[in-house]
C-alpha cells in the first residue's frame, strides 16, 4: 500500500504545527510583558501616593497642600506617557513577530493548499468522496480563516495606532 500523504504535506503540516505554537508562545510572552508592566506600575503607584499623602498630611498650611499636589501634576503626565510608549512597545514586537511568521508561512512553496488538495484527492481511496467533499468544506474555512487573519491584522495594526496616539496625546 502507497502512503497516501506525501512526506511534503507531512513536514508542512509539522511546519505549520510548530509555527501555531511559536505565535502562541509569542502572545503569551506578550501578555506576560503586559501583566509585569501592569503589576510594577500599580506597585509604584500606590508607593507614590502613599509618599504624596504623607507629604500632604505633614503640611499644616492648607496652600502647601495644594503645592504638593500641584507639583506632581506633570511627573504624573510624563508617567503616563512613558506607560503607553511602553505598552505600544510591547504590541508592535508582539504584532511585527505575528506579521513575520504569517508572512513566513503564507509564503512557503508548501503551503499551497490547491496543490495539496489535488495531491491528496487524487489518491484518495475509490468510495472516498464525502471525504472529498469534506476537504471542499475545509478549503473553503480555510479562505474563510485568511480573511480572518488578515482582518485581525488590520485591528492589531489599529491598536497600535490607538496607543501611540494615546501615548502622544496623554
Amino acid at each position: 500500500m502507497t502512503n497516501l500523504i506525501p512526506e511534503q504535506t507531512v513536514a508542512a503540516t509539522k511546519a505549520s504545527f510548530d509555527t501555531a505554537f511559536g505565535l502562541a508562545s509569542k502572545a503569551f510572552e506578550g501578555f506576560e510583558k503586559l501583566f509585569e508592566l501592569n503589576a510594577q506600575t500599580v506597585k509604584t503607584t500606590l508607593a507614590e501616593a502613599q509618599e504624596l499623602a504623607a507629604k500632604s498630611l505633614s503640611s499644616k498650611a492648607p496652600q502647601a497642600v495644594f503645592a504638593v499636589q500641584t507639583g506632581e501634576f506633570q511627573p504624573a503626565i510624563e508617567k503616563a506617557q512613558a506607560y503607553w510608549k511602553h505598552v505600544n512597545e510591547i504590541v508592535s514586537s508582539t504584532q511585527a513577530e505575528f506579521e513575520a511568521a504569517g508572512k513566513t508561512l503564507f509564503n512557503l512553496p508548501s503551503y499551497d493548499t490547491k496543490a495539496l488538495f489535488d495531491n491528496l484527492s487524487n489518491n484518495a481511496l475509490p468510495g472516498s468522496e464525502a471525504v472529498v467533499a469534506l476537504w471542499k468544506s475545509g478549503l473553503a474555512a480555510g479562505e474563510t480563516a485568511g480573511a480572518a487573519y488578515t482582518a485581525a491584522r488590520k485591528s492589531a495594526k489599529q491598536v497600535v495606532e490607538n496607543a501611540e496616539s494615546a501615548a502622544t496625546n496623554a
